[in-house]
């Protein structure tokens, strides 16, 4: 029941680098959004106000990914901290600066402290050792999030350390409900990401399938068949991801040495 055809040489050698959580090394196609991202922070290295931005497109798109990997870049060539946080997960005001002093270093406070407490001990950190990166995705998910923006914008008043924020968010900016006190406060930029064209699907899939299969088992016309179909729906790469994926596990089960064509359209339907 549980056996390949393909006895261990299948054309699958590392699922890993179709998992749509996978963040890679160096993001195909998208070095134009990486370059602002790291304009908008890279003034919290010289100790200056950075930019906040707000960064909007659908889903699967690349927007986490690239926030992702300028952290990353800030992390390894910087004194700057970054910390980044999933508003789906902590979509509550005291939830959210619970994690973000985690993510500081402290021990986890006690449940049920006072706002002013955790702030107060995010100001400290910040005060006695550098600037904050905070990226928070999903952000429209956040229950208060013009307390949040005013809470961690204040606190550039009162040091030389700097906080920046990026925002990540499905919505168009419009629609995104910031009051009058939070908008002026933030002068927020916005930077938006459009769906994959298919061109750019192929690119990156071209990437994934060089590391995820062995060579010569994918052929350039089975990408471009997926390339096309995710590009004329929605432009999501994780559904492109998820249709080679299942297409290279069938063609295991099957015991093909190549995943044809004629296998995507069948996992398409």
């Amino acid at each position: 029941m549980f056996e390949s055809k393909n006895n261990g040489r299948g054309v699958l050698r590392s699922e890993t680098y179709l998992d749509t959580s996978h963040q890679p090394t160096d993001p195909v196609g998208r070095d134009s959004k990486i370059n602002r991202i790291a304009d908008a922070v890279r003034p919290l290295n010289r100790r200056r106000k950075p930019e906040n931005l707000l960064i909007y497109g659908p889903a699967g798109v690349g927007k986490t990914t690239c926030v992702k990997h300028v952290f990353n870049q800030l992390e390894e060539q910087t004194r700057v901290k970054t910390v980044y946080i999933n508003c789906w997960q902590y979509n509550t005001r005291s939830s959210l600066l619970t994690e973000l002093l985690i993510q500081l270093g402290y021990p986890a406070p006690r449940k049920g402290k006072p706002v002013d407490e955790l702030l107060a001990k995010i100001s400290e950190w910040i005060e006695k050792n550098r600037g904050v990166a905070v990226a928070l995705d999903e952000f429209d998910q956040l229950d208060e999030h013009n307390e949040i923006i005013y809470d961690l914008e204040m606190m550039n008043n009162d040091s030389e350390n700097q906080v920046g924020l990026l925002m990540v968010s499905n919505q168009q900016p419009e629609t995104v409900e910031l009051d009058p006190r939070s908008r002026s406060r933030l002068n927020c930029q916005t930077l938006q990401f459009k769906p994959y064209t298919a061109d750019k699907i192929t690119q990156i899939l071209q990437d994934r399938v060089d590391q995820a299969f062995r060579p010569g088992t994918v052929p350039s016309e089975t990408i471009q068949r997926i390339s096309e179909i995710v590009a004329d729906n929605s432009g999501d790469l994780r559904n492109a991801l998820q249709l080679l994926l299942r297409a290279g596990r069938k063609a295991d089960k099957e015991g093909r040495k190549k995943v044809d064509i004629d296998m995507i359209s069948k996992n398409s339907e």
